[in-house]
Protein backbone atom coordinates (compact mmCIF):
# COMPACT_ATOMS: atom_id res chain seq x y z
CA UNK A 1 0.00 0.00 0.00
CA UNK A 2 2.94 2.32 0.54
CA UNK A 3 3.50 4.82 -2.23
CA UNK A 4 7.23 4.25 -1.83
CA UNK A 5 6.85 0.55 -2.69
CA UNK A 6 4.37 0.96 -5.59
CA UNK A 7 5.33 1.97 -9.14
CA UNK A 8 4.27 5.50 -9.96
CA UNK A 9 1.93 4.35 -12.75
CA UNK A 10 0.10 1.91 -10.48
CA UNK A 11 -0.11 4.52 -7.72
CA UNK A 12 -1.56 7.20 -9.94
CA UNK A 13 -4.21 4.99 -11.55
CA UNK A 14 -5.26 2.87 -8.57
CA UNK A 15 -9.08 2.49 -8.40
CA UNK A 16 -9.04 3.62 -4.76
CA UNK A 17 -7.77 6.89 -3.38
CA UNK A 18 -4.16 6.79 -2.20
CA UNK A 19 -2.42 9.48 -0.18
CA UNK A 20 0.76 10.10 1.76
CA UNK A 21 0.40 12.16 4.95
CA UNK A 22 3.08 13.79 7.03
CA UNK A 23 2.99 13.66 10.83
CA UNK A 24 0.61 16.66 10.93
CA UNK A 25 -1.88 14.89 8.68
CA UNK A 26 -1.23 17.10 5.68
CA UNK A 27 -1.30 15.40 2.29
CA UNK A 28 2.03 15.36 0.53
CA UNK A 29 1.01 13.17 -2.35
CA UNK A 30 -2.41 12.20 -3.81
CA UNK A 31 -3.38 9.98 -6.73
CA UNK A 32 -6.07 10.69 -9.36
CA UNK A 33 -8.80 8.67 -7.58
CA UNK A 34 -8.05 10.51 -4.37
CA UNK A 35 -8.25 13.88 -6.12
CA UNK A 36 -11.65 12.94 -7.60
CA UNK A 37 -12.96 11.91 -4.19
CA UNK A 38 -11.63 14.93 -2.31
CA UNK A 39 -12.33 17.49 -5.03
CA UNK A 40 -8.67 18.40 -5.55
CA UNK A 41 -8.16 19.28 -9.20
CA UNK A 42 -4.86 21.09 -9.52
CA UNK A 43 -5.38 23.16 -6.38
CA UNK A 44 -4.00 22.84 -2.89
CA UNK A 45 -4.02 19.27 -1.55
CA UNK A 46 -7.00 18.43 0.71
CA UNK A 47 -5.79 17.92 4.30
CA UNK A 48 -6.67 14.56 5.87
CA UNK A 49 -5.43 15.40 9.37
CA UNK A 50 -8.92 14.55 10.70
CA UNK A 51 -8.10 10.88 10.14
CA UNK A 52 -5.22 11.24 12.58
CA UNK A 53 -6.70 13.65 15.12
CA UNK A 54 -10.18 12.10 15.44
CA UNK A 55 -11.86 15.32 14.30
CA UNK A 56 -13.77 13.67 11.47
CA UNK A 57 -16.99 13.72 13.47
CA UNK A 58 -20.12 11.60 13.16
CA UNK A 59 -18.94 7.96 13.01
CA UNK A 60 -15.13 8.04 13.07
CA UNK A 61 -13.44 4.70 13.51
CA UNK A 62 -16.36 2.39 12.64
CA UNK A 63 -15.59 -0.82 10.72
CA UNK A 64 -16.18 -0.75 6.97
CA UNK A 65 -16.10 -3.50 4.38
CA UNK A 66 -13.03 -5.69 4.62
CA UNK A 67 -10.64 -6.41 7.45
CA UNK A 68 -8.83 -3.37 8.79
CA UNK A 69 -11.10 -0.77 7.18
CA UNK A 70 -12.70 2.04 9.20
CA UNK A 71 -15.06 4.85 8.28
CA UNK A 72 -14.88 8.57 8.97
CA UNK A 73 -16.57 11.79 7.83
CA UNK A 74 -14.46 14.60 6.38
CA UNK A 75 -15.16 17.88 4.60
CA UNK A 76 -14.23 17.79 0.91
CA UNK A 77 -14.85 20.76 -1.39
CA UNK A 78 -17.41 22.07 1.11
CA UNK A 79 -19.38 18.81 1.28
CA UNK A 80 -19.48 16.09 3.90
CA UNK A 81 -17.97 12.84 2.58
CA UNK A 82 -17.92 9.49 4.35
CA UNK A 83 -14.71 7.59 3.68
CA UNK A 84 -13.78 3.99 4.19
CA UNK A 85 -10.05 4.05 4.82
CA UNK A 86 -7.09 1.97 5.90
CA UNK A 87 -3.94 3.56 7.24
CA UNK A 88 -0.35 2.34 7.61
CA UNK A 89 2.63 4.05 9.20
CA UNK A 90 5.61 4.41 6.85
CA UNK A 91 8.60 5.73 8.72
CA UNK A 92 7.76 9.25 9.87
CA UNK A 93 4.69 9.48 7.59
CA UNK A 94 1.43 7.65 6.88
CA UNK A 95 0.12 5.91 3.81
CA UNK A 96 -3.69 5.95 3.41
CA UNK A 97 -5.98 4.03 1.06
CA UNK A 98 -9.57 5.29 0.94
CA UNK A 99 -12.77 5.35 -1.11
CA UNK A 100 -16.08 7.19 -0.95
CA UNK A 101 -18.87 5.19 0.76
CA UNK A 102 -21.24 8.12 1.26
CA UNK A 103 -23.94 6.90 -1.11
CA UNK A 104 -23.66 3.24 -0.19
CA UNK A 105 -23.83 3.87 3.55
CA UNK A 106 -26.69 6.31 3.03
CA UNK A 107 -28.62 3.58 1.20
CA UNK A 108 -27.92 1.19 4.07
CA UNK A 109 -29.11 3.71 6.65
CA UNK A 110 -32.24 4.40 4.61
CA UNK A 111 -33.03 0.69 4.27
CA UNK A 112 -32.56 0.20 8.01
CA UNK A 113 -34.76 3.23 8.73
CA UNK A 114 -37.56 1.81 6.56
CA UNK A 115 -37.23 -1.62 8.21
CA UNK A 116 -37.27 -0.24 11.76
CA UNK A 117 -40.24 1.98 10.96
CA UNK A 118 -42.16 -0.93 9.41
CA UNK A 119 -41.57 -2.99 12.56
CA UNK A 120 -42.78 -0.15 14.74
CA UNK A 121 -45.92 0.32 12.63
CA UNK A 122 -46.81 -3.32 13.26
CA UNK A 123 -46.20 -3.21 17.01
CA UNK A 124 -46.81 0.34 18.28
CA UNK A 125 -50.39 1.24 19.24
CA UNK A 126 -49.80 4.98 19.69
CA UNK A 127 -49.95 6.83 16.37
CA UNK A 128 -48.08 9.96 17.59
CA UNK A 129 -45.29 7.75 19.01
CA UNK A 130 -45.01 5.85 15.72
CA UNK A 131 -44.89 8.98 13.56
CA UNK A 132 -42.43 10.76 15.88
CA UNK A 133 -40.12 7.75 15.67
CA UNK A 134 -40.50 7.78 11.88
CA UNK A 135 -39.52 11.46 11.76
CA UNK A 136 -36.39 10.75 13.83
CA UNK A 137 -35.46 7.79 11.59
CA UNK A 138 -35.59 10.07 8.53
CA UNK A 139 -33.60 12.77 10.31
CA UNK A 140 -30.84 10.37 11.34
CA UNK A 141 -30.71 8.41 8.08
CA UNK A 142 -30.20 11.46 5.88
CA UNK A 143 -28.83 14.02 8.34
CA UNK A 144 -31.65 16.44 7.63
CA UNK A 145 -32.28 19.66 9.54
CA UNK A 146 -35.90 18.81 10.37
CA UNK A 147 -38.83 16.54 9.60
CA UNK A 148 -42.58 17.03 10.14
CA UNK A 149 -45.44 14.54 9.72
CA UNK A 150 -48.93 16.02 9.49
CA UNK A 151 -52.28 14.30 8.92
CA UNK A 152 -55.92 15.28 8.64
CA UNK A 153 -57.24 11.71 8.98
CA UNK A 154 -59.23 12.42 12.16
CA UNK A 155 -60.16 16.07 11.87
CA UNK A 156 -61.34 16.91 8.36
CA UNK A 157 -59.50 19.87 6.85
CA UNK A 158 -57.27 20.57 9.84
CA UNK A 159 -53.73 19.19 9.75
CA UNK A 160 -52.37 17.80 13.02
CA UNK A 161 -48.63 17.60 13.68
CA UNK A 162 -48.31 13.97 14.86
CA UNK A 163 -44.59 13.52 14.27
CA UNK A 164 -41.64 15.90 14.34
CA UNK A 165 -37.84 15.83 14.61
CA UNK A 166 -35.27 18.60 14.57
CA UNK A 167 -37.56 21.53 15.39
CA UNK A 168 -38.80 22.42 18.90
CA UNK A 169 -41.93 20.48 19.85
CA UNK A 170 -43.29 23.03 22.33
CA UNK A 171 -45.55 24.77 19.75
CA UNK A 172 -46.44 21.79 17.54
CA UNK A 173 -50.12 21.95 18.56
CA UNK A 174 -50.36 25.55 17.28
CA UNK A 175 -48.74 24.77 13.92
CA UNK A 176 -51.89 24.59 11.79
CA UNK A 177 -53.34 27.78 13.26
CA UNK A 178 -50.08 29.62 12.56
CA UNK A 179 -49.99 28.16 9.05
CA UNK A 180 -53.49 29.47 8.35
CA UNK A 181 -52.44 32.89 9.62
CA UNK A 182 -49.57 32.81 7.10
CA UNK A 183 -52.05 31.97 4.36
CA UNK A 184 -54.24 34.93 5.36
CA UNK A 185 -51.16 37.12 4.98
CA UNK A 186 -50.61 35.86 1.44
CA UNK A 187 -47.97 33.15 1.93
CA UNK A 188 -47.69 30.43 -0.71
CA UNK A 189 -48.34 27.18 1.13
CA UNK A 190 -46.34 24.58 -0.77
CA UNK A 191 -47.37 21.72 1.52
CA UNK A 192 -51.04 22.31 0.78
CA UNK A 193 -50.21 22.24 -2.94
CA UNK A 194 -48.75 18.78 -2.35
CA UNK A 195 -51.92 17.79 -0.48
CA UNK A 196 -54.13 18.94 -3.35
CA UNK A 197 -52.04 17.53 -6.21
CA UNK A 198 -50.94 14.32 -4.50
CA UNK A 199 -47.42 14.91 -5.86
CA UNK A 200 -44.14 15.96 -4.15
CA UNK A 201 -43.43 19.68 -4.06
CA UNK A 202 -39.80 20.83 -3.81
CA UNK A 203 -38.51 24.33 -3.04
CA UNK A 204 -34.71 24.81 -3.44
CA UNK A 205 -32.98 27.43 -1.28
CA UNK A 206 -36.17 28.23 0.62
CA UNK A 207 -34.80 29.31 4.02
CA UNK A 208 -33.68 32.87 3.20
CA UNK A 209 -36.84 33.63 1.22
CA UNK A 210 -38.95 32.16 4.04
CA UNK A 211 -37.28 34.12 6.84
CA UNK A 212 -37.34 37.43 4.91
CA UNK A 213 -41.02 37.21 3.91
CA UNK A 214 -43.37 39.02 6.37
CA UNK A 215 -46.21 36.70 5.34
CA UNK A 216 -44.37 33.83 7.03
CA UNK A 217 -43.66 35.78 10.24
CA UNK A 218 -46.03 33.68 12.44
CA UNK A 219 -43.87 30.60 11.71
CA UNK A 220 -40.44 32.27 11.78
CA UNK A 221 -39.58 31.21 15.32
CA UNK A 222 -40.94 27.75 14.67
CA UNK A 223 -38.56 27.17 11.71
CA UNK A 224 -35.62 29.45 12.58
CA UNK A 225 -33.41 26.77 14.17
CA UNK A 226 -31.82 24.57 13.07
CA UNK A 227 -30.89 26.39 9.88
CA UNK A 228 -32.07 24.64 6.72
CA UNK A 229 -31.95 25.26 2.98
CA UNK A 230 -34.20 23.31 0.59
CA UNK A 231 -37.68 22.13 1.55
CA UNK A 232 -39.81 19.25 0.25
CA UNK A 233 -43.41 18.18 0.92
CA UNK A 234 -44.23 14.54 0.19
CA UNK A 235 -47.91 13.51 0.19
CA UNK A 236 -48.97 10.70 2.54
CA UNK A 237 -51.51 8.47 0.82
CA UNK A 238 -53.86 5.72 1.91
CA UNK A 239 -55.60 3.84 -0.91
CA UNK A 240 -54.97 6.66 -3.41
CA UNK A 241 -56.33 9.30 -1.01
CA UNK A 242 -53.95 11.97 0.32
CA UNK A 243 -54.45 12.15 4.08
CA UNK A 244 -51.28 13.92 5.19
CA UNK A 245 -47.91 15.47 4.39
CA UNK A 246 -44.30 14.59 5.20
CA UNK A 247 -42.15 17.75 5.25
CA UNK A 248 -38.39 17.39 4.89
CA UNK A 249 -36.03 20.32 5.59
CA UNK A 250 -32.54 19.80 4.13
CA UNK A 251 -29.43 21.05 5.89
CA UNK A 252 -27.32 23.62 4.01
CA UNK A 253 -25.22 21.92 1.34
CA UNK A 254 -27.49 18.88 1.03
CA UNK A 255 -28.94 17.94 -2.36
CA UNK A 256 -32.36 16.41 -2.91
CA UNK A 257 -31.72 13.88 -5.66
CA UNK A 258 -33.93 11.12 -7.05
CA UNK A 259 -32.77 8.59 -4.46
CA UNK A 260 -33.59 11.00 -1.63
CA UNK A 261 -37.10 11.54 -3.04
CA UNK A 262 -37.58 7.76 -3.30
CA UNK A 263 -36.52 7.34 0.33
CA UNK A 264 -38.85 10.09 1.55
CA UNK A 265 -41.67 8.59 -0.51
CA UNK A 266 -41.03 5.18 1.07
CA UNK A 267 -41.17 6.72 4.54
CA UNK A 268 -44.36 8.60 3.60
CA UNK A 269 -45.83 5.22 2.61
CA UNK A 270 -44.88 3.86 6.05
CA UNK A 271 -46.58 6.86 7.65
CA UNK A 272 -49.69 6.10 5.61
CA UNK A 273 -49.60 2.47 6.78
CA UNK A 274 -49.31 3.63 10.41
CA UNK A 275 -52.27 6.00 10.05
CA UNK A 276 -54.33 3.35 8.25
CA UNK A 277 -53.43 0.74 10.88
CA UNK A 278 -54.55 3.04 13.68
CA UNK A 279 -57.80 3.67 11.83
CA UNK A 280 -58.37 -0.07 11.36
CA UNK A 281 -57.88 -0.68 15.08
CA UNK A 282 -60.63 1.80 15.82
CA UNK A 283 -62.84 0.14 13.20
CA UNK A 284 -62.21 -3.26 14.79
CA UNK A 285 -63.38 -1.96 18.13
CA UNK A 286 -66.52 -0.59 16.49
CA UNK A 287 -67.06 -3.89 14.67
CA UNK A 288 -66.90 -5.76 17.97
CA UNK A 289 -69.67 -3.53 19.31
CA UNK A 290 -71.73 -4.10 16.16
CA UNK A 291 -71.35 -7.88 16.45
CA UNK A 292 -72.54 -7.77 20.04
CA UNK A 293 -75.58 -5.76 18.99
CA UNK A 294 -76.33 -8.28 16.23
CA UNK A 295 -76.16 -11.11 18.77
CA UNK A 296 -78.62 -9.30 21.00
CA UNK A 297 -80.90 -8.70 18.00
CA UNK A 298 -80.92 -12.45 17.31
CA UNK A 299 -81.81 -13.10 20.94
CA UNK A 300 -84.63 -10.60 20.62
CA UNK A 301 -85.98 -12.40 17.57
CA UNK A 302 -85.70 -15.88 19.10
CA UNK A 303 -87.53 -14.99 22.33
CA UNK A 304 -89.67 -11.87 22.38
CA UNK A 305 -90.64 -11.84 18.71
CA UNK A 306 -91.90 -15.42 18.81
CA UNK A 307 -94.00 -14.66 21.87
CA UNK A 308 -95.43 -11.54 20.27
CA UNK A 309 -96.52 -13.75 17.36
CA UNK A 310 -98.31 -16.04 19.82
CA UNK A 311 -100.04 -13.03 21.35
CA UNK A 312 -101.35 -12.08 17.90
CA UNK A 313 -102.77 -15.56 17.33
CA UNK A 314 -104.51 -15.55 20.71
CA UNK A 315 -106.00 -12.16 19.99
CA UNK A 316 -107.53 -13.54 16.81
CA UNK A 317 -108.96 -16.46 18.79
CA UNK A 318 -110.60 -14.05 21.24
CA UNK A 319 -112.35 -12.29 18.39
CA UNK A 320 -113.79 -15.58 17.11
CA UNK A 321 -114.93 -16.72 20.56
CA UNK A 322 -116.96 -13.60 21.24
CA UNK A 323 -119.69 -15.09 19.05
CA UNK A 324 -119.91 -18.55 20.81
CA UNK A 325 -122.22 -19.61 23.72
CA UNK A 326 -119.27 -20.55 26.00
CA UNK A 327 -117.40 -17.36 25.36
CA UNK A 328 -117.18 -16.06 28.96
CA UNK A 329 -115.23 -18.98 30.48
CA UNK A 330 -113.00 -19.60 27.50
CA UNK A 331 -112.30 -15.89 26.97
CA UNK A 332 -111.30 -15.56 30.60
CA UNK A 333 -108.81 -18.44 30.27
CA UNK A 334 -107.30 -17.12 27.07
CA UNK A 335 -107.12 -13.59 28.48
CA UNK A 336 -105.21 -14.90 31.48
CA UNK A 337 -102.79 -16.74 29.20
CA UNK A 338 -102.43 -13.64 27.05
CA UNK A 339 -101.65 -11.55 30.13
CA UNK A 340 -98.91 -13.98 31.20
CA UNK A 341 -97.33 -13.95 27.75
CA UNK A 342 -97.53 -10.15 27.59
CA UNK A 343 -95.77 -9.85 30.92
CA UNK A 344 -93.04 -12.24 29.78
CA UNK A 345 -92.58 -10.37 26.49
CA UNK A 346 -92.33 -6.99 28.18
CA UNK A 347 -89.77 -8.35 30.62
CA UNK A 348 -87.67 -9.78 27.78
CA UNK A 349 -87.98 -6.65 25.70
CA UNK A 350 -86.97 -4.36 28.57
CA UNK A 351 -83.93 -6.49 29.28
CA UNK A 352 -82.82 -6.72 25.68
CA UNK A 353 -83.49 -3.06 24.88
CA UNK A 354 -81.42 -2.08 27.91
CA UNK A 355 -78.56 -4.17 26.55
CA UNK A 356 -79.01 -2.91 23.00
CA UNK A 357 -79.03 0.72 24.07
CA UNK A 358 -75.52 2.01 23.28
CA UNK A 359 -73.61 3.13 26.34
CA UNK A 360 -70.11 4.51 26.67
CA UNK A 361 -69.99 4.25 30.46
CA UNK A 362 -69.99 0.49 30.95
CA UNK A 363 -68.64 -1.18 34.06
CA UNK A 364 -65.65 1.17 34.37
CA UNK A 365 -67.83 4.16 35.29
CA UNK A 366 -67.67 7.76 34.13
CA UNK A 367 -63.99 8.16 35.00
CA UNK A 368 -63.11 5.08 32.95
CA UNK A 369 -65.11 6.36 29.98
CA UNK A 370 -63.36 9.75 30.10
CA UNK A 371 -59.99 8.01 30.40
CA UNK A 372 -60.74 6.03 27.23
CA UNK A 373 -61.87 9.22 25.48
CA UNK A 374 -58.63 11.06 26.27
CA UNK A 375 -56.41 8.08 25.41
CA UNK A 376 -58.13 7.50 22.05
CA UNK A 377 -58.05 11.19 21.09
CA UNK A 378 -54.37 11.44 22.04
CA UNK A 379 -53.52 8.40 19.91
CA UNK A 380 -55.34 9.88 16.94
CA UNK A 381 -54.33 13.55 17.14
CA UNK A 382 -51.32 13.84 19.46
CA UNK A 383 -53.15 16.35 21.69
CA UNK A 384 -52.18 15.93 25.35
CA UNK A 385 -54.72 15.60 28.16
CA UNK A 386 -55.02 16.08 31.91
CA UNK A 387 -57.98 14.35 33.55
CA UNK A 388 -58.87 15.42 37.09
CA UNK A 389 -61.69 13.33 38.57
CA UNK A 390 -62.04 11.97 42.11
CA UNK A 391 -63.39 8.51 42.96
CA UNK A 392 -66.73 10.04 44.01
CA UNK A 393 -67.38 10.74 40.31
CA UNK A 394 -68.08 7.04 39.81
CA UNK A 395 -71.19 7.44 41.94
CA UNK A 396 -72.70 9.28 38.98
CA UNK A 397 -74.49 6.75 36.82
CA UNK A 398 -77.26 6.15 34.32
CA UNK A 399 -78.33 8.75 31.80
CA UNK A 400 -76.76 11.62 33.71
CA UNK A 401 -73.32 10.01 33.47
CA UNK A 402 -73.81 9.54 29.73
CA UNK A 403 -74.95 13.13 29.24
CA UNK A 404 -71.90 14.46 31.10
CA UNK A 405 -69.66 12.19 29.05
CA UNK A 406 -71.12 13.40 25.75
CA UNK A 407 -70.78 17.05 26.81
CA UNK A 408 -67.09 16.43 27.54
CA UNK A 409 -66.64 14.49 24.28
CA UNK A 410 -68.24 17.26 22.20
CA UNK A 411 -66.08 19.90 23.90
CA UNK A 412 -62.95 17.82 23.18
CA UNK A 413 -64.00 17.32 19.55
CA UNK A 414 -64.55 21.06 19.07
CA UNK A 415 -61.17 21.91 20.64
CA UNK A 416 -59.37 19.43 18.37
CA UNK A 417 -61.18 20.60 15.24
CA UNK A 418 -61.39 24.36 15.71
CA UNK A 419 -58.39 25.40 17.84
CA UNK A 420 -54.60 24.99 17.77
CA UNK A 421 -54.69 23.50 21.28
CA UNK A 422 -52.06 20.92 22.20
CA UNK A 423 -53.32 20.47 25.78
CA UNK A 424 -56.89 19.87 27.02
CA UNK A 425 -57.71 19.69 30.73
CA UNK A 426 -60.90 17.91 31.87
CA UNK A 427 -62.00 18.46 35.47
CA UNK A 428 -65.01 16.73 37.03
CA UNK A 429 -65.79 17.15 40.72
CA UNK A 430 -68.71 16.78 43.11
CA UNK A 431 -69.12 19.21 46.00
CA UNK A 432 -71.77 21.27 47.80
CA UNK A 433 -74.59 19.39 46.13
CA UNK A 434 -73.32 20.18 42.59
CA UNK A 435 -71.51 18.26 39.85
CA UNK A 436 -69.12 20.53 37.96
CA UNK A 437 -67.60 19.62 34.59
CA UNK A 438 -64.95 21.87 33.03
CA UNK A 439 -63.15 21.30 29.72
CA UNK A 440 -60.36 23.81 29.13
CA UNK A 441 -57.92 24.01 26.18
CA UNK A 442 -54.83 26.15 25.60
CA UNK A 443 -55.71 27.03 22.03
CA UNK A 444 -55.51 30.79 22.44
CA UNK A 445 -57.66 32.79 20.05
CA UNK A 446 -57.45 31.01 16.66
CA UNK A 447 -60.26 32.96 14.98
CA UNK A 448 -62.72 35.75 15.78
CA UNK A 449 -65.15 34.75 18.57
CA UNK A 450 -68.19 35.12 16.30
CA UNK A 451 -66.66 32.86 13.66
CA UNK A 452 -65.59 30.34 16.28
CA UNK A 453 -69.03 30.26 17.87
CA UNK A 454 -70.68 29.93 14.45
CA UNK A 455 -68.33 27.05 13.60
CA UNK A 456 -69.13 25.30 16.88
CA UNK A 457 -72.86 25.72 16.40
CA UNK A 458 -72.65 24.37 12.88
CA UNK A 459 -70.54 21.34 13.82
CA UNK A 460 -73.04 18.55 14.57
CA UNK A 461 -75.22 19.53 17.50
CA UNK A 462 -72.55 21.98 18.67
CA UNK A 463 -73.28 24.21 21.62
CA UNK A 464 -77.01 23.49 21.43
CA UNK A 465 -76.27 19.77 21.70
CA UNK A 466 -74.29 20.24 24.92
CA UNK A 467 -76.69 22.78 26.41
CA UNK A 468 -79.69 20.46 25.96
CA UNK A 469 -77.95 17.59 27.73
CA UNK A 470 -77.14 19.80 30.70
CA UNK A 471 -80.46 21.64 30.97
CA UNK A 472 -82.50 18.41 30.94
CA UNK A 473 -81.05 17.92 34.45
CA UNK A 474 -81.90 21.47 35.52
CA UNK A 475 -78.25 22.40 35.13
CA UNK A 476 -76.33 25.43 33.89
CA UNK A 477 -74.13 25.53 30.79
CA UNK A 478 -71.58 28.14 29.69
CA UNK A 479 -68.83 28.54 27.08
CA UNK A 480 -66.05 31.13 27.15
CA UNK A 481 -64.37 31.11 23.73
CA UNK A 482 -61.46 33.32 24.75
CA UNK A 483 -60.89 32.67 28.44
CA UNK A 484 -58.12 35.02 29.52
CA UNK A 485 -56.81 34.98 25.94
CA UNK A 486 -55.51 31.46 26.60
CA UNK A 487 -58.15 29.21 25.10
CA UNK A 488 -61.75 28.00 25.35
CA UNK A 489 -63.49 26.84 28.54
CA UNK A 490 -66.69 24.77 28.57
CA UNK A 491 -68.51 24.59 31.93
CA UNK A 492 -71.46 22.44 32.95
CA UNK A 493 -73.03 22.31 36.43
CA UNK A 494 -75.92 20.06 37.49
CA UNK A 495 -77.50 19.24 40.88
CA UNK A 496 -75.98 16.25 42.66
CA UNK A 497 -78.41 13.60 43.95
CA UNK A 498 -77.62 10.30 45.60
CA UNK A 499 -79.74 8.34 43.09
CA UNK A 500 -80.30 9.45 39.53
CA UNK A 501 -83.44 8.91 37.47
CA UNK A 502 -84.42 10.01 34.02
CA UNK A 503 -85.76 13.57 33.95
CA UNK A 504 -89.49 13.76 34.63
CA UNK A 505 -89.70 10.33 36.31
CA UNK A 506 -90.52 9.72 39.94
CA UNK A 507 -88.12 7.65 42.06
Amino acid sequence: MSGRNMPDKDWEHSPVGLALLDQAGCVTRLNSSGRAILGNHGGALQPLHALLSGESGLVEGQPASGTGWSTAWIKAAGNSVELAYRMQRVGEAYSVAFYDVTRRRQRERRAMAVARTAARVASERSLPATLSALAHEILQADGLAGVQVLTNEYSGDKLHMLGMAGFPASRSGAFFSLLMECRRRGADLGMLNAMESGKPVIFPHRYDAFMSNPAWEPLHEFHRYPTWDAFASIPIKVRQNTIGILNAFLAPGQALDEEAIEFLTSMAEQAGLAIDYASMLEEERSAAHREERQRLARDLHDSAVQQVFSMGMLTQTLKILTDGPERDQRIHAIAAELEDITGSVLKDLRGLVTQLRPTVIGSSGLRGALTRLTATTHRQTGVKFELNAEAVVDEIGGELAEDLYYVAAEAVHNAVKHSPADLIVITLDVSNGQIRLTVRDNGGKPEPPGAAREALEHEGHGLAFMRQRVERWNGAFDVDLNFGGAGTVVRAEVPHLVTYHSPGRQP
